[in-house]
C-alpha cells in the first residue's frame, strides 16, 4: 500500500521540511479513522482537530487516542517515517506527542452552514484532506462545493494540502463496492482555482493497485494557497486580495464565506 501510506507520509514530509507549513491550527478531513498521514507536520502546529463524515470513524479515533486496547496498530507507519528520518523507531513517543496535539475529533456534515454544528471553530492555518473528497463527493459540481467548503475553513494565506486520485473507478471493503468520483487534472485545477485557491505544487504517481478492491490511474498531491476570498454583499460576491479584511485581521466574526468558522 505503498501509495495511500508511503506517499502521504513521504509528501508531507518534504513539505514540512521546506518550513512552509507551520501555525497555530490543523483541520485534518482525511479518509477513514486514520493518523499516519499527520506524522510528518503535526510538530508544525498547536492544536489539531480532526474532523470524520461518520460516527464510527469518530469513535475509532477516540478509541486510539484514548489508548483502548483494541485501537489500531500504526506501527508500520512509525517506520517509515524513522526510516526518512534516519533515526531509530520511536513510535510510542512520537504517538503520545500526537495524541497530545489533538484537542477535537468531530462528527462534520457538509450539508450543513456550520459543519460542525454546534462546535464553531476557529479559522486554521492548514487544511489537511486525504482522498475523502473523492469519496463523499456526488459529481464534480458537488466536488467544487465541497472544496469551497473547505476554503472557508482557512483563513487567507493559509495552505490546503490536498491527496486525491485520477481517473478512479470505484473502491471496496469486504463484499462492498463503493463509488469513488472519476476526475482528471485539468477538472481539480479548476475547482481548485474557482475555490479561491493558487497551486503551488502538484506531485502525482502512476497507481500500481488495479484490482478487484480498487481502481485509479494516479495517486496525487496538491500544495495549494489560499489567496482569495469571498464576501457576499447583498447579491453581488466581490473577490479579495490576499490580505484580510480589518475585522479578520483582529480576530472578528467571518465574514468571507457562509460556512461559520470563526477567524483567528
Amino acid at each position: 500500500m505503498d501509495e495511500v501510506v508511503r506517499f502521504p507520509i513521504e509528501q508531507l514530509y518534504k513539505v514540512a521540511g521546506q518550513g512552509q507549513i507551520t501555525g497555530e491550527c490543523l483541520i485534518d478531513l482525511s479518509v477513514g479513522p486514520n493518523i499516519y498521514h499527520l506524522l510528518p507536520i503535526f510538530e508544525h502546529f498547536k492544536d489539531i482537530t480532526i474532523l470524520e463524515f461518520s460516527d464510527l470513524c469518530v469513535n475509532e479515533l477516540v478509541k486510539w487516542k484514548n489508548k483502548e486496547s483494541k485501537s489500531y496498530d500504526w506501527t508500520h507507519a512509525f517506520s517509515i517515517m524513522a526510516e526518512l528520518q534516519g533515526t531509530s523507531f520511536k513510535g510510542n513517543e512520537i504517538e503520545n506527542a500526537l495524541r497530545r496535539k489533538i484537542s477535537c475529533i468531530l462528527k462534520c456534515d457538509f450539508t450543513k452552514k456550520n459543519v460542525t454544528d454546534p462546535v464553531v471553530l476557529p479559522k486554521a492555518d492548514c487544511v489537511l484532506s486525504m482522498f475523502v473528497l473523492h469519496a463523499v463527493s456526488e459529481d464534480h459540481d458537488d466536488y467544487g462545493r465541497n472544496l469551497k467548503t473547505i476554503a472557508c475553513m482557512l483563513k487567507l494565506g493559509g495552505h490546503l494540502l490536498l491527496f486525491g486520485v485520477f481517473n478512479a473507478k470505484f473502491y471496496s471493503v469486504g463484499e462492498s463496492k463503493f463509488h469513488i468520483l472519476p476526475s482528471d487534472e485539468e477538472s481539480i485545477k479548476k475547482d481548485l482555482r474557482e475555490a479561491g485557491f493558487v497551486i503551488e505544487h502538484l506531485e502525482m504517481v502512476e497507481s500500481k493497485i488495479r484490482n478487484e478492491s480498487t481502481y485509479c490511474e494516479h495517486v496525487w498531491f496538491i500544495k495549494a494557497l489560499k489567496k482569495f476570498g469571498d464576501l457576499k454583499l447583498g447579491a453581488e460576491t466581490r473577490v479579495l486580495a490576499t490580505a484580510a479584511p480589518p475585522d479578520l485581521e483582529k480576530g472578528g466574526p467571518s465574514s468571507d464565506c457562509e460556512i461559520k468558522f470563526a477567524a483567528r
